[in-house]
């Protein structure tokens, strides 16, 4: 089997503020494609609805409801 040489040298020369606004909504993409997975999942629902739940009950705190001290 014969290669084309020609598109393995070619090459495209991406400016790096771009790539990285490319990765930023790729990065993006992949959490939407991740939520809508769990929601398509029936045992997804339901880790979902246990923890809203137990989050109700104040068995989880959130981040405002936790008090930091310095460790100094």
């Amino acid at each position: 089997m014969k290669r084309d040489v020609k598109n393995l040298t070619e090459a495209v020369t991406i400016p790096k503020p771009l790539l990285k606004e490319l990765y930023e909504h790729f990065s993006k993409i992949e959490e939407i494609l991740a939520t809508l997975e769990e929601l398509m999942d029936k045992e997804g629902l339901k880790r979902i609805k246990k923890s809203l739940e137990e989050y109700k009950r104040k068995k989880m705190k959130s981040e405002k409801n936790l008090s930091f001290k310095k460790p100094f």
